[in-house]
Parts: structure tokens; sequence; C-alpha cells
């Protein structure tokens, strides 16, 4: 009899478990899968560009129909705007048809790598001698990587604009950017999701220190996370993932879930580029031209095959809603032709590759990704001789620039040019300018006009002396106006902090025109950065503090 009992004692708690099994899944089913207690793994800081070390880059070669062709590996995250890419490489796969085997006789093959890490690394040990990284990323990649000049990224090219295509979403009571104080937000670091959430904060006066940031290896695992964990009310990701949080009629549609932001606010703040490694760069110069040329042709060959490149995509990605939801990710990024290459690049550009640098490495800096002393020089990692040659043979007149001062202003910051990195000191000359003025009249009988035509004079004949040297033309400004931007909030300070290196930056500018035109000193030895009001020289005369600077350094 007690076994007779104990059996049915058994059976009986069987059913009831299974019933609450059953409920807790029907349950579960109707929630999209949101829960409180869900575990994952998230971090309160970005995790650190770590490379675990360097080496030579590998030109890998592939047996095409009975040819040794060189093998260019190019690692991709899940995004639109590679379609030139893909469109210049026929497909994913090397191939002979490729426009990269027509201008160049070597091959491309596309890996799909979502973590930018990964890739890093690769780009590190040489497995992957061209990567992409978006612009806002290159102070955190050169931070990386300056311990090995092999490595030291060259960008020479831009793929596209995000368009829309990065965005936040939010649910629950965050109807504008200030509501995000004190929630919590879960964003992918080292990537343009954290430089895109960085920017907004301090459009809206609030600091990093105001929100909860969820760091995730990347934009995937930030998607997962938001639809997982109810607790929290923000998420920083991109095409596709936007859409597969917010569409209704996706599988993976949470409810209550909209668009905050996205990049069509700032529709030239995150640009996807290209880069290579300093040496394969030095070594194989014909294969970055080459390359360089079949990114332009490619451009218009998309717009004449789009539906095989869309498929393309859909196959490398595995888009769930293939080719269709691969157009669908077209229509969130501007592909950049020539024209708005030569425009991104360009220094005068209002918000041009230099610029993005400056205030990347700014907010990297106020974030702590960057030592508080971090100085580097955009011309260290932007190559503009590549366009430069493809411009002098008069190709690509077909296409037209059509980003062309479409900012919108609304959503737009006033920033400031490059900063640099530091250099040896051999000689520090001072030259003086005027308030107000990034210039001064040659041919002035003025003082201190006088004084820095001789200065200028010996810059010139040091650099006949020294053949070997580097000049560095430093501006800088007086700081009158510091502590009253400063009581005007973060971003008002930050904006005008930048402004500040931009009108420094004209005024070395200036001195460079000079000893180019009337000194007829080399154009390639001489570089130039702005310092704002960064450094004065005395805080008791402004007067000494709005100058520009002038260091010479050696290459040995």
């Amino acid at each position: 009899m007690n076994k007779s009992v104990t059996a049915i004692i058994i059976i009986v708690l069987v059913v009831i478990l299974g019933i609450f099994v059953y409920l807790g899944v029907f349950k579960n089913k109707k929630s999209t899968s949101l829960t409180n207690d869900t575990k994952i793994d998230y971090s309160t800081k970005p995790k650190g560009l770590s490379i675990a070390g360097f080496g030579g880059y590998k030109l890998e070669k592939v047996n095409i129909e009975g040819e040794e062709i060189p093998l260019i590996k190019i690692p991709l995250v899940t995004w639109g705007g590679y379609a030139a890419l893909f469109a210049a490489n026929g497909g994913i796969k090397p191939s002979k048809d490729s426009l990269f085997y027509k201008n160049g006789k070597f091959v491309v093959e596309l890996i799909r790598e979502e973590d930018s890490n990964v890739q890093l690394q690769n780009y590190a040990n040489g497995n992957y001698p061209i990567i992409w990284s978006t612009m806002d990323m290159l102070p955190l990649l050169y931070d990386a990587l300056k311990g090995d000049k092999r490595v030291i990224p060259q960008t020479f090219g831009v793929f596209d604009w995000s368009f829309g295509g990065d965005g936040i979403i939010v649910r629950g009571n965050v109807k504008t950017p200030k509501d995000l104080k004190g929630k919590r937000i879960v964003t992918s670091g080292n990537t343009p999701s954290n430089f895109f959430l960085l920017w907004l904060l301090a459009q809206t006066g609030l600091y990093p220190s105001d929100v909860i940031i969820q760091y995730v290896p990347d934009a995937i695992e930030a998607k997962d996370a938001f639809i997982k964990d109810s607790k929290i009310d923000a998420c920083v990701t991109w095409s596709p993932f936007l859409y597969e949080i917010t569409d209704p009629n996706s599988k993976s549609f949470v409810d209550g879930s909209r668009l905050l932001i996205t990049s069509k606010d700032a529709n030239q703040l995150i640009a996807d580029c290209y880069l290579t490694r300093l040496d394969f760069m030095k070594e194989h110069p014909e294969i970055i031209e080459a390359f360089s040329k079949s990114m332009m042709e490619g451009f218009d060959l998309f717009q004449t095959n789009k539906q095989k490149t869309f498929n393309d995509m859909a196959s490398l990605f595995k888009l769930p809603g293939g080719a269709n939801e691969a157009s669908l990710m077209l229509g969130d990024v501007h592909l950049a032709n020539f024209p708005e290459n030569q425009m991104f690049f360009n220094l005068e550009n209002s918000i041009s590759a230099y610029k993005i640098f400056l205030l990347s490495n700014e907010y990297y800096k106020a974030l702590g990704s960057l030592d508080a002393s971090a100085s580097y020089e955009a011309e260290n990692i932007i190559n503009t001789s590549f366009l430069e040659k493809l411009a002098s043979k008069n190709l690509f007149s077909n296409q037209t620039n059509t980003i062309k001062n479409s900012f919108n202003q609304q959503g737009s910051f006033n920033i400031a040019d490059l900063e640099s990195k530091n250099i040896v000191l051999s000689e520090d000359l001072q030259l003086y300018f005027d308030p107000q003025k990034v210039d001064f009249e040659f041919g002035s009988q003025q003082e201190e006009i006088i004084k820095n035509k001789k200065y200028l004079k010996n810059i010139a004949e040091q650099m006949n002396i020294l053949g070997t040297t580097i000049v560095k033309l430093i501006g800088h400004l007086d700081t009158t106006k510091v502590e009253e931007f400063k009581s005007q909030g973060q971003q008002i300070y930050i904006e005008a902090s930048a402004q500040a290196k931009l009108i420094s930056k004209k005024r070395a500018e200036f001195i460079k025109k000079i000893l180019i035109e009337k000194y007829g000193c080399d154009k390639d030895r001489i570089f130039t950065e702005g310092k704002g009001w960064d450094i004065p020289l005395d805080p008791t005369d402004q007067s000494k503090n709005r100058r520009v600077e002038v260091k010479f350094f050696s290459f040995e």
C-alpha cells in the first residue's frame, strides 16, 4: 500500500510540474522572450582594443583556372554600406571576373566577422591587410596599433555614410533624449554605436555618468540583450537589427519599442572607411591604387546590377529576409562615389574626415578610452595620394556629389580640426597673430610681421640644411573665453574647443602656404595641427597665446 501511495504522489507531482512548465512556455511565447532575470554578460566599460601580437602581412595566393593569383581577404560586419565592394568583387568569393583582377591582377574574398576585436587582431597579425573602420574609431585604432609602425592604419577611401542605418531604440517612458538620464542603455563598445551614443548624450547636455551604459561585444548581442532583458531601456545598434526589433512583422519584434533617433539626423557623422597597413601600402601601392579604382567603378556597377548584389549580401550576412532585407539596408546608407570621397578627405569640408577624427578623439578622452594626454595626428592615418592619382587621370566624370551640403543642421555640430601627436623638439620659434585673425599681410611693414618673416626665413634655411627633418606647425589661440564656454555646459564647451582647434589649424595652414609659395619649401615635409587654447604660453599675456609654434624633428 505504501508503495502505491508513493507512486500516486509521484505521478501527481509530475503532472503538476508539467502544467507549470507548459504555462511557463506558453507565457514566454506571448511575451516576446522578455524576462527580468535573464543573465547577460554586461560590462560597465567597453572592452579595450587588446592586441595579442603583431606580425608581417600575409599575401596569400589562390589557384583559379591554373593561375596563382594574390588573394586579399576582407572581413565585414552585417551592413549595407559595402554594396560597391560586393559589386566590384562580383560576389563573395575570389573571381577573375572581378574589377580587382581586371585592374590589379589580384582577387578578393569577403568574410563575415562581427567581432571588431577579432578583425583587428587578424589585421595586426597580417591575415587581413585591408579592413574597414568607421572614421570615429580611428583614434582608438591608432592608439592600439601605434606600437608597431608596420600596422599603422592608412585610410584611403570611404565606403559610405550611415544615412539612418545607425540608431537608438527605446521603450517605456523614454520619449526624448533627455529622458535617457538614469536609464540603462545597451551598446557595443569600440563601434560606431558607442560613438553615436556619446554624441547624442553630449548634444543633450548629458555625461556618460548620467546614464547606465551596459556594454556587450557587438551589435547583434546588443539587439539580443534588448529583446531578452526587459530592464534595458534603450539599445544602440544598426541596420538590419533596427528593423528586427521595431518592425511588427519581424520575428524579433519587441512590443512598445520605437526609434528615438537615427543617423539621418547627422547623416555625415558616421563614415565607413577602408584602410590598409602601412607596410602593405608601401610595398604594394599598385594593389591599393587598383583597389581604389575598382571601388569607384564598383559604385557604377552596383547601379546597373543591384539585385545580384542584394542576393550576395543576403547570402554572406545570412539575412532572414533575404535580398529584400538587403535592399532595405541600402535605404539607410549613402554609398560614396569618387567626388564624394574627395569631399570627405578635404580639410576645408564642413564635416571632413579630419573633423570626425577630432570629435571622436575628444569624446574618447572624456570617456577614458584614450589617455587624457593622447594627442594624435590625423595625417598619420589619412592617405589621399591614391585619390589624387585617380583625379589626375580625369576619371569618373560621370559621377556627381549628391551628399554635399546635405547634413542636417539641426543635428550638426561645430567641430574643429585634427589633433596631433607629440613630436621631438629641435628648435622652438613663435609666430604671432592679431586677435580674430588666421593670417597676416605678408608685405606689411608692421614690426610683428617683419619679425614673423625673419622667423619664416630661418625655418626655410633650417629645412635646407637639415634635409631629413620634418617641420610641424602648431596653431594656438588665446584663452580669454574658455571659462565662459565651460559655464554653458559640456556640449557647448566641446564644440567651442573643437572650433578653436579649427581656427588655430587654419593659422598653421597659412604659415605652411607662405613657406611653400614664398620660400619654395617642400610641401611634403610640412605638417600642421591645431591645438586651440589647450596649451597657453602665458596666462597673463594673451597676445603670446595667439601664435603658431614651429617644431623640427628627425626621422632618425
